[in-house]
Order: structure tokens, then sequence, then C-alpha cells
């Protein structure tokens, strides 16, 4: 006997590898010649920008670039603050099973931690420990049986997001700032360019990025120490084949370097600061297929055999942020003299721990605190120090079906001095809040009809309850269907099956 079975095409999105690796970055530097020499280190910060994600068999190299900027006290009578810059090449190898060329990765990679080993006063070791982590997607075609003449069927709606369309691009984003004169800078000490905001519109085969840098460079010149802050808008349109309207967009913008320089006027005078920044961008447009599949089947009166697969289909929300304060009381040491003017407060934040807690996700973090600032002491005038902020965020639990995964990053910090060498801290840690995870579903892949002996059976056969069975698997058992069974027994919904003790098994 062959079986009428109708069948839908069904592609689904999956995460083979998500992987997190700790590795290290380092460089030996020389003070240049031109540089007076190193009497203490004030600050290091460090910047992590990946190069490339190559997926191959089996595995992912993630190869980029870690640059660090050293800012110490001259061993000078003036005991002014000067800065070097120097980088180091980081290349890791992620062990993942099932992948393969071509496979769209995304990645990121942070800075965890610096250390550093000042050999003498011209030779300085520095060494960055950096978390690296990836996810790896793949789209699988599969035929599925949704509708078998004659057979009873158990299904079930699946709906997953598919990967339609991927594109990346490049962009080099430049601007240049005016210095006011009493302002002037004579050398830059430390630069950082950060993505701070971003909206995607998406056309047909291209998604528009439009957004913004934050710049920030700390410098030095007649009035001493000063800080810069600016912002560079920046428009990029990239071309996404397959790319359509109303799909779910995905887009990462990654800041692989940047270059800041001072700009003269026609006469040789310093006036501002010329800004460079090399921008990748990723887009990755997903759209919601659904499809009713079977899980389960038999054939009253036939041997129907089953071929199933479990499969891992992918399940992931839009990404939202909120937002949670950052503040606190930071005690500088009174050894190196009292404090008189803050320099420049910057902050690294991590999240420590995300678990829910009476029906709430709950999101604990740090951020790493720094502070350059002037002193009262003339044999140390200026002076660093580091603390640790512990803040805390609430979400409300009704919207993630699980524990979702949450990054941050901080924004407006500052500070006041509120006397006996200390500071009030305060700024805005920006949580991102996603839902990545996977569900596992058995499914009907494939189904065939075979011939069933004749069996002598009794004309009357009672079914005694036990336990928690369904009327799908009383009727499976006996292989009659569950209408039959249910108007043998006058038994209309499930429900009603709780009231029987027994049933009588029509033939």
């Amino acid at each position: 006997m062959e079986l009428n079975v109708t069948s839908a095409a069904l592609e689904i999105s999956g995460e083979i590898c998500r992987s997190e690796n700790s590795f290290g970055a380092e460089s030996d530097l020389i003070v240049p010649d031109n540089m007076p020499d190193i009497l203490s280190i004030l600050q290091i910060s460090a910047n992590a920008a990946t190069s490339a994600c190559d997926p191959q068999t089996d595995r992912v190299l993630l190869t980029g670039n870690v640059f660090f900027n050293i800012l110490y006290v001259a061993d000078t009578p003036k005991r002014e603050v000067r800065a070097i810059n120097t980088g180091a090449v980081f290349s890791n190898i992620f062990s993942a099973p099932g992948v393969r060329d071509s496979m769209p990765v995304q990645s990121e990679v942070t800075v965890s931690s610096i250390s550093y080993d000042l050999t003498n006063c011209r030779k300085l070791s520095v060494h960055g420990e950096l978390t690296g982590k990836i996810a790896v997607y793949s789209n699988t075609g599969l035929s599925l049986p949704t509708a078998i003449e004659g057979a009873e069927t158990q299904t079930a709606q699946i709906l997953c997001p598919v990967i339609k369309a991927r594109g990346s691009a490049q962009e080099t984003v430049t601007d240049s700032f005016e210095l006011p004169p009493e302002k002037r800078a004579a050398e830059i000490l430390r630069d950082e360019v950060k993505v701070t905001d971003r909206a995607v519109k998406i056309i047909r085969n291209k998604a528009i990025v439009k957004g913004a840098l934050g710049v920030t460079v700390l410098y030095c010149g007649e009035a001493g120490i000063q800080q810069f802050k600016g912002e560079i808008p920046f428009t990029k349109v990239v071309n996404v084949d397959g790319l359509e309207e109303d799909m779910t967009v995905d887009c990462s913008i990654d800041v692989q370097g940047w270059e800041t320089a001072l700009s003269a006027g026609e006469n040789g005078e310093i006036k501002g600061i010329d800004v460079e920044t090399m921008l990748y961008f990723n887009v990755l447009g997903r759209r919601d297929q659904s499809c009713c599949a079977i899980t389960d089947a038999y054939y009253p009166g036939g041997q129907l055999v089953c071929e199933k697969q479990t499969l891992s289909l992918s399940a992931s929300a839009a990404e939202e942020t909120e937002e949670c304060a950052v503040k606190g009381s930071i005690r500088l040491p009174a050894s190196v003299g009292e404090i008189e003017l803050v320099y420049d407060i910057s902050g690294s934040p991590r999240i420590n721990r995300v678990y829910r807690d009476d029906g709430n996700i709950v999101a604990e973090g740090s951020a790493a605190v720094s502070v350059l600032y002037r002193t009262a002491n003339p044999e140390f005038p200026t002076a660093s120090h580091s603390a640790q902020l512990e803040f805390r965020h609430i979400f409300g639990g009704e919207k993630y079906d699980r524990v979702p995964e949450v990054t941050a990053r901080l924004r407006n910090m500052s500070c006041s001095l509120s006397g006996g060498n200390s500071i009030e801290v305060r700024g805005i840690a920006v949580l991102s809040v996603r839902t990545v995870g996977s569900r596992e579903v058995t499914l009907v892949t494939s189904v065939r009809l075979e011939e069933e002996p004749p069996k002598e059976v009794p004309s009357i056969l009672i079914s005694y309850i036990t336990g928690e069975r369904s009327l799908w698997e009383i009727a499976k058992s006996y292989n009659i269907s569950r209408e039959k069974l249910m108007s043998a027994n006058d038994i209309k919904s499930e429900d009603e099956l709780r009231s029987k003790r027994a049933l009588v098994i029509p033939r």
C-alpha cells in the first residue's frame, strides 16, 4: 500500500557553535631617544580590534590587533606627563566542531586586564589579557512531511529565524575639530574613539547605517593637561543581496582602528585635532519561517514506520537596551598629596553575573574606574588611582523566557570633589540585553507503511486507565483512531478522560 504524503520545505538556521576563549597579547617597547626616561607609570589602557574572523573546518581563526597607550611621569625636574603608544598582534583558534568554510560568524574581542613589567627607565613590557567570543551559524534545508492521508498525526508549529542575507563593508570616517586659543594642544597623550549611537534603515538589497562616533582626546598644552570630547556623525550604505524591508537585521559596527593628529594653520600654529577612524560593518538579515511539522504518527490498521530527527532551532529576540546608574565615592591616597583637579576619569565595565530572582532578571556588574588628577605635591604633581564601583540592575522578567546575555558600556562619566581627598563618581551603564538560545524539537522526517500480518483479537477489549496517559497514547497503543476511541466511550474532550477508569477498545 502506498502512502499519500504531503511535504513542505523548511530551511533552518541553527547555531553551530558558540565559544569563549581567553588569550594574551604582549609588546616590548623601548622609550624613543627623543623622549625622557620613565620615573613611574601612571596609566595603561588598551583597545582590541578584530582584523579577520576566518571559519575553517571544525575551527575558527580569529586575528587582530591590540593598541596600548602608556601614560608615564617623566624623570625630569617638572615631572611632566608623557605618552607612548605601541601595539601587538593577536591570533587565537577556537575549536568549533561542525563549522565549515563560508559559514556566517559573529565575533567580539575585549581587553579583560592589563599588566606590565618596567625593566628599567627605558624598557617596558606590556601584556593584555583578552576575551574572545564567537558565534557561528548555518542554514540547513529539509523536506518534512506535513500531512499523511489516513494516518493519525501529532503536529507542532515550527517557527525559527532563518539567515537569508548577509553583507559587510569597510569605511574610513574623518573629521577635524578646532580647539579654543586658550586650550591649544602641544602633544596628544591619549585618544579613544567609540561607536556611541547607531540606527539601521532597510531598503531592498541595502542597509543604511547612521550613527555617531564619540571622540575623547587627552592632551597637554600651555594650560596644562586638557581633555577634548567631540562627536563625528557617519552614514554608510551596505550592499546586502537579498535583504528585504520585512527582515530582522543584526548590524555590528567594529572600530578597527583610529589615528589622531594635531592640525596646524597656515602660520604653523596648532589649531585643532584631526581624527581618522576605520569602521567595519557586518549585516545579517533574518526572516521568520514557519511550518506545521509532524512530531509523531501512526496508521490505524497498518504498521507505520517513522524516521525522526532531533533539530536544534535557533531562537533569538531583538536586542534591547536599558540604563542604570553607576556611582560611588572613591578615596584617593593621601601619600601623593591633596587633590586639586581631575584631568580625566574613565571606566571599563563588565557583567559579573546574570540570574533570575523572584521572576525578574538581575544583572550585577562592576566598573574599573581610573582617575588621572593634579595634586598639590610638587614632587608628584600628577597622579593616578584605580578603583572598582559595583552596579546592579533589575529587568522585568516577564519579557524573557530564559536568562539573557547582557553586555555593558559606560557613558557620561563625571566626578566632583567631595573633600577629604575623596571624589564622587557618576556615570551611566548602558546594558544591551539579548536572548540568544536554541530549543530542540524531534520531527518526523520520513514515513513508510509496512504490511502488518492479521492478528486474532477478542471481540470485546477493555483497557484500564493507569497513570496520566493521554487519548493519543491510548489510541496509538491499540492502533485505532482517536475519533473511534472517543465515540465508543462517549468522550468529547481530553478532560473527560480523567473521569474514566476503563475504556472500551473498539475493533
